[in-house]
C-alpha cells in the first residue's frame, strides 16, 4: 500500500531516560534538540534522524539500571537505555538516496567499523570497534528523536511501529537458530520462559520442531507460554540437582533426550541441567547472558559429545525478521502486554523490573510492552496511517448499509410507535379506573385495622402495668442480694490475695538469700582460681619477654642470653641468702635491717659506685690487720661458733660442692621448714 500518513513534525522537546552508577533513573532533555531536528543541519554523511514511535524494554536496560553493568560493558556516567526501537524518518541527509521522510523503519541498533575482520566476513556482531546502542557508553534509543546510519534503518512498510520494535529480539532468537541447525522433527528444549525465550519457542514451532519443552521457575509465565503455543509442554524447575532436573526434564519429553537445547536464562544451574538432559552428540546453545564466570559438568560434555554453544548478539537477520511477520508465519502480538507514553517510562521499567506484574515486554514511547514504549502522538499517528485504508473501505460499505439499515428501522420504528400509543392508551384507562377502586378498598381497610390496633393497645398496656411493677419489686430484691453476696466474696478474694501475697514475698526472700550465697561462694571460687593461676600467668609473661628478647641479633643477643641464663640462679639464690638470713639472725637474736636502711645503702651505691669499691677494699684491710693483731681471738671465735652457725657454714660448703640443693639441706635438718622446690627449679 502507499504511504499516506501524514509526516511527524517535531514540535514537543526531545527527552530521554536515563540512569548512572548510583543506579538512579530519570527523564531529561537529550541531544539532539528540536530545534536542531528542524535545521537537520548537524546530519554527518550516510545519516537520518528518526522520530521514535515504539521501544521495547530489554532485560538488559534493567539490568544496566539495576547492576551498573554487564560483565565489561559498565555505566560510568549518565547513560540513555534503550535499544529496541521503531519510527519514522523526519529528516534526511542528502547523501541518502534509499530513504526518504515520512519512511517507517526499525532501528538496528549498532554502528560498525567495516575494517575488521569479522565486519568483513559478514559476523559483523563480533566487530571489534561496534558503537552498540544503549551499552555505555554509546546512548541508546529512549529518546524522542534519534539520528542514525540509514543503512541499519530498515522499511517495515505498513508493519506496526510496534512489531517494528520487535524486530530486535525477534533477531536475537533467529541468529540462534541459524546457528543451532534446528531441523524438522527435532526434540528441542527451550530453558526460560521470559521474552527470548517465548520468541525462541516460536521459532522452534515454526521450524517444525516437536516435541517441545519449555522450562521456568514461575508458573505464570509457563502458564502464558502454553497460550502463546498451545502444542509445547511446560515443566516447572524445582530446586533439585541438575543431573535430576534433567532426569525430570526428559521425564517431561515422555523418555526422549532433545538434540538441541536452546538455553535463554543464562543461570549456571540451568545451563549444566541442559548438558544433563542433551542426548548423545546434542547441542546446548546459550543465548542467555550469565555471570562472567560459572561452573558446568565439563566430563558429561566430554562423553557425551555434546557440543557447548554460545551466541552474542545478531548480524544479518532484520530482513528474515521482517519476512517473518509481514507473512504471519511468527505472530508477536500477544508478548506485548504493557503500554506506557513515554513521559510514564518511570512506571514502566518499574513494571518491567517486577515479576509480580505478569510484564512479558513492556514498551514505552507511546506504547510499552513487557519490553515495549510507544507515545500517544505516535500510536495515534501510526493508527492513522495504517488504518486509513480500512477506515475508507469501512465508511464506503458502512455508508450503504447504514442507509439501509436507516429506511428499515424508520418504517420498524414508526409502526411500533403507533402500535405503543394506542396500548398505551388502552392501558391508561384501564388502569386508572382499577387504581381508583384499590384506593377506595385500601382506605376501608386501613381505616379499620387503625380501629382495631388501637382497641388492643389499650388492653395490653392495662394488663402489662401491674405485670411490670411486680417484675420491678423482684428486680430489687435480687440486686440487693448478689450485692450482699458480691461483697462477702470480695472480702474473701482479699484475704486469699493477701495470704498468698505474703507467702510469695517469704518464698522470694529464701530465694534472694539462696542466690546471694551462690554468688558469694562462686565469687570466693574465681578469686580463688585468679590467684592460683597469676603466678604462672606472671612467669608466662616473663618467659615470652625473654624469648622475644633472645630473638635480638648481634651482641645485643648475647648480652640477653647471658641475662636469660642468670635470672634463675640469681632468683634461687636470692631465696637461699633470704632463709639463711633467717637462721643468722636467730641465731644471734638479731633483727634484720629495715626496709629504709637497705634503700639508703643502694640509693649511696648507685650515687657513688667508686664507694662500695673503697669501702670493701678497707674494711678487707682493718679486718687482715685485726686477724694479724689477734690470732688468738680468731681460735677463741671458731671454738664458740653455735651450732645454727655450724649449720650454715654446712649448708654453704655442701652446696658449693654440690652434693644437695640448699633447700634439701635446709629441709633436712628441718631448721625452718622449708622442704625444698622442684627439679626444674635448679640450675
Amino acid at each position: 500500500m502507499s504511504q499516506t500518513a501524514t509526516i511527524v513534525q517535531p514540535t514537543k522537546a526531545n527527552i530521554g531516560i536515563f540512569t548512572n552508577p548510583k543506579h538512579d533513573l530519570w527523564i531529561s532533555e537529550a541531544e539532539p534538540t528540536v530545534e536542531r531536528v528542524l535545521k537537520a543541519d548537524d546530519l554527518k554523511h550516510g545519516e537520518v534522524t528518526i522520530a521514535i514511535k515504539s521501544t521495547g524494554i530489554c532485560g538488559s536496560d534493567v539490568h544496566f539500571w539495576h547492576a551498573g553493568c554487564i560483565g565489561p560493558m559498565i555505566v560510568e556516567g549518565d547513560h540513555i537505555l534503550g535499544h529496541e526501537s521503531a519510527g519514522q524518518i523526519i529528516a534526511v541527509h542528502p547523501s541518502v538516496t534509499h530513504l526518504k521522510v515520512g519512511d517507517r523503519v526499525a532501528v538496528e541498533p549498532n554502528v560498525i567499523c567495516n575494517e575488521c575482520e569479522p565486519c568483513l566476513t559478514g559476523r559483523y556482531n563480533g566487530c571489534e570497534k561496534v558503537e552498540f546502542l544503549s551499552t555505555p557508553p554509546v546512548p541508546g534509543l529512549l529518546r524522542r528523536y534519534v539520528n542514525h546510519p540509514s543503512v541499519w534503518c530498515h522499511k517495515i512498510g505498513n508493519m506496526s511501529y510496534e512489531d517494528g520494535a520487535m524486530l530486535e529480539p525477534l533477531s536475537v532468537a533467529l541468529a540462534g537458530m541459524q546457528r543451532s541447525g534446528i531441523k524438522l522433527g527435532d526434540p528441542v528444549l527451550v530453558c526460560g520462559a521470559g521474552p527470548i525465550g517465548l520468541i525462541t519457542l516460536l521459532c522452534c514451532k515454526a521450524a517444525g520442531a516437536c516435541p517441545l519443552v519449555i522450562t521456568d521457575i514461575d508458573e505464570g509465565r509457563l502458564k502464558f507460554a502454553k497460550e502463546l503455543c498451545p502444542s509445547v509442554i511446560t515443566h516447572k524447575v524445582e530446586r533439585m540437582s541438575a543431573e535430576d532436573a534433567a532426569k525430570a526434564i526428559v521425564a517431561s519429553f515422555g523418555g526422549i533426550e532433545p538434540a538441541v537445547v536452546m538455553e535463554c536464562t543464562g543461570v549456571e544451574s540451568s545451563i549444566a541441567s541442559a548438558i544433563w538432559a542433551a542426548k548423545f552428540g546434542g547441542k546446548v546453545f546459550v543465548i542467555g547472558v550469565g555471570k562472567n564466570e560459572m561452573n558446568f559438568p565439563f566430563m558429561r560434555c566430554s562423553t557425551r559429545e555434546i557440543d557447548l554453544v554460545f551466541q552474542y548478539r545478531y548480524s544479518n537477520t532484520w530482513p528474515r525478521a521482517i519476512r517473518l511477520l509481514e507473512n504471519k508465519v511468527i505472530d508477536l502480538s500477544k508478548l506485548v502486554t504493557h503500554r506506557f507514553k513515554l513521559e510514564e517510562a518511570l512506571e514502566a521499567f518499574a513494571t518491567a523490573a517486577d515479576p509480580k506484574t505478569g510484564a512479558i515486554k513492556t514498551g514505552a514511547w507511546g506504547r510499552i510492552a513487557a519490553r515495549r514504549f510507544e507515545s500517544t502522538a505516535a500510536k495515534a499517528a501510526e493508527s492513522g496511517k495504517e488504518g486509513a485504508f480500512k477506515a475508507a473501505e469501512a465508511t464506503k460499505q458502512g455508508t450503504s448499509k447504514a442507509a439501509e439499515a436507516t429506511k428499515q428501522t424508520t418504517s420498524n420504528a414508526a409502526q411500533a410507535t403507533k402500535q405503543s400509543t394506542a396500548n398505551a392508551a388502552e392501558a391508561t384507562k384501564q388502569g386508572t379506573a382499577k387504581a381508583a377502586e384499590a384506593t377506595k378498598e385500601t382506605a376501608s381497610k386501613a381505616a379499620e385495622a387503625t380501629k382495631e390496633g388501637a382497641s388492643k393497645a389499650a388492653e395490653a398496656t392495662k394488663e402489662a402495668a401491674p405485670k411490670a411493677a411486680e417484675a420491678t419489686k423482684q428486680g430489687a430484691a435480687k440486686a440487693t442480694e448478689a450485692t450482699k453476696e458480691g461483697a462477702s466474696k470480695a472480702a474473701e478474694a482479699t484475704k486469699t490475695a493477701a495470704e498468698k501475697a505474703s507467702e510469695t514475698a517469704k518464698e522470694g526472700i529464701s530465694k534472694a538469700s539462696a542466690s546471694a550465697a551462690e554468688y558469694a561462694s562462686k565469687a570466693q571460687e574465681g578469686l580463688s582460681k585468679v590467684t592460683s593461676s597469676a603466678g604462672p600467668a606472671i612467669a608466662g609473661a616473663a618467659k615470652g619477654a625473654a624469648e622475644s628478647l633472645s630473638k635480638v641479633g648481634g651482641r645485643t643477643a648475647k648480652v640477653v642470653g647471658f641475662v636469660e641464663k642468670q635470672v634463675p640462679t640469681v632468683i634461687y639464690y636470692s631465696k637461699v641468702a633470704a632463709e639463711v638470713g633467717k637462721i643468722v639472725f636467730r641465731g644471734q637474736k638479731m633483727s634484720p635491717p629495715s626496709v629504709e636502711t637497705f634503700q639508703t645503702y643502694f640509693q649511696n651505691v648507685w650515687k657513688n659506685p667508686t664507694s662500695l669499691l673503697q669501702s670493701a677494699t678497707q674494711s678487707a684491710s682493718q679486718i687482715a690487720s685485726k686477724t694479724a693483731q689477734q690470732p688468738g681471738s680468731i681460735i677463741s671465735r671458731v671454738q664458740n661458733i653455735s651450732r645454727a652457725q655450724l649449720i650454715t657454714g654446712g649448708v654453704i660448703a655442701a652446696e658449693c660442692l654440690g652434693f644437695f640443693t640448699v633447700g634439701e639441706m635446709i629441709g633436712r635438718f628441718k631448721i625452718v621448714g622449708y622442704h625444698g622446690e622442684n627439679g626444674a627449679a635448679h640450675h
